[in-house]
This record gives C-alpha cells, sequence and structure tokens, in this order.
C-alpha cells in the first residue's frame, strides 16, 4: 500500500481542491444566456452566471460540517484543520437575486455544530441559544423550487449535535437509517452544479 507523507497529503489535497473548483467553475459557465429552460425566466429567477459552488466538508474525527463558497477557506480547513472535502452541494448566491431569500450561516464552536437556515426566527433562536451568526458566510437561495432549483434537505442527530445538509436524496436515506439523523425537511432550494438559464 502506498504510504503519503503528511506533506504529500497537504499538495495532493490542495490539487484536488483547485480541480473542483476549476470544474464547478467551467461547468456553471458552459450554458449560453440565450438559452431559457422551462420555468426559468429573467422576471422570477436569479442569473446562474452570478452563483458559486457550495462546498461541503467534514471533520474526519466528530460529527462536523462546515459549508462555504470561499476556496480559501475550504483549503485552510482542509490543510490546517483535519476537514475532508465531501462535495459541492450546489450552486448558491452572494448576493440578493430575483426571488432569492438570506440564507443564514450559524456556528457554534462549544458545540462544533454549523447550520443554515431561511427562517429569521429560528436564526435569533438559534443565536439567543449560544450560536453566531456569521455574516461572511451569508448566501441566498430560492424558498420554494422554482428556476430548476434543487431541494437541500436538513438533517440533525441529537446524540452528536450535528446538523447536516445535503441536496442528494440516497445521502438523506443513508443519513436517516445508519447514521442517527432525522430528517427535519427542506431548508431551501440551490441551483445544481451545471445549471443552464
Amino acid at each position: 500500500m502506498l504510504s503519503l507523507s503528511s506533506g504529500m497529503k497537504h499538495i495532493l489535497s490542495t490539487i484536488l481542491l483547485c480541480t473542483v473548483v476549476g470544474l464547478a467553475a467551467a461547468t456553471n459557465n458552459l450554458h449560453t444566456p440565450s438559452t431559457t429552460a422551462a420555468g426559468r425566466s429573467t422576471e422570477t429567477c436569479g442569473d446562474p452566471d452570478d452563483t458559486l459552488a457550495w462546498f461541503r466538508i467534514h471533520a474526519a474525527s466528530v460529527f462536523a460540517y462546515s459549508y462555504s463558497t470561499d476556496p480559501s477557506f475550504i483549503s485552510s480547513a482542509i490543510l490546517n484543520d483535519g476537514y475532508v472535502l465531501d462535495t459541492i452541494m450546489g450552486m448558491v448566491f452572494l448576493t440578493q437575486e430575483e426571488s432569492t431569500v438570506p440564507c443564514y450561516f450559524l456556528s457554534s464552536g462549544a458545540l462544533l455544530d454549523n447550520f443554515v437556515t431561511i427562517n429569521a426566527t429560528e436564526r435569533d433562536a438559534a443565536i439567543a441559544s449560544g450560536y453566531t451568526l456569521l455574516p461572511t458566510f451569508q448566501t441566498y437561495i430560492y424558498p420554494t423550487q422554482i428556476c430548476g432549483s434543487i431541494p437541500m434537505y436538513r438533517l440533525y442527530n441529537s446524540a452528536e449535535t450535528s446538523n447536516f445538509f445535503t441536496t442528494s436524496e440516497s445521502e438523506r436515506l443513508s443519513a436517516i437509517s445508519s447514521r442517527g439523523y432525522a430528517d427535519l425537511g427542506i431548508a431551501g432550494y440551490i441551483l445544481p452544479v451545471g445549471v443552464a438559464c
């Protein structure tokens, strides 16, 4: 079996992340603006050219997940904090676009938990219970399934105090059946990777 030094693992992680970021950006720019997909119009939909890939990473040693559009944050977490790149969840907006709403990012260092919500009441309750609102991680997503968006499922493992988000139905079912997560429904809707406008 091939054994890699710690430095080589970091280099390979960085190369992998750069490749994934490049592919996501390239895939997102393959569409032509003159083409209109079913259910999408400039009056009701944000411009997919304004989206960025939304990454999910997790800490290898605990039930801790994080989500970000910032490749520098993702690289740092992988190289310095022992996180592993899971997937690109989909595409999100960094600024308010037509029909989108704020998707608040909250974090608790004490609980090693992060979660997102579009619900201001839930955001405020989380802040009151010790979570911190991180405005630099805020994105914008659709509150309903429009414009070719896909559901982002929210799950919670109470034993581990772990919020988990996925756009994969099979991953959602696996988290429920074998990892102790309860289904909390749909947190919002994001664009799939490679969406055409």
